[in-house]
């Protein structure tokens, strides 16, 4: 439970740094942004969207298998 709420904080972190990029039009914030956006994508999309893309992967397995029938 505390890593989901770390990399939910931290993606909360991205989007604020990235709304205040468009307010400010401060390219080094865009780049903190992106690379925080980055670290969130690939580090912690399995602890967030783990659940999600396992249902979304037995869907699609299922669907295929009815498909085939």
């Amino acid at each position: 439970m505390i890593k989901k709420t770390f990399w939910y904080l931290m993606l909360g972190l991205s989007f604020a740094l990235f709304v205040l990029t468009l307010v400010q039009s401060n390219v080094f914030l865009l780049i903190a942004s992106l690379a925080l956006a980055f670290l969130v994508r690939v580090k912690g999309n399995k602890v967030l969207f783990g659940a999600y893309d396992r249902i979304r992967k037995e869907k699609i397995e299922r669907l295929k298998k009815m498909r085939e029938s």
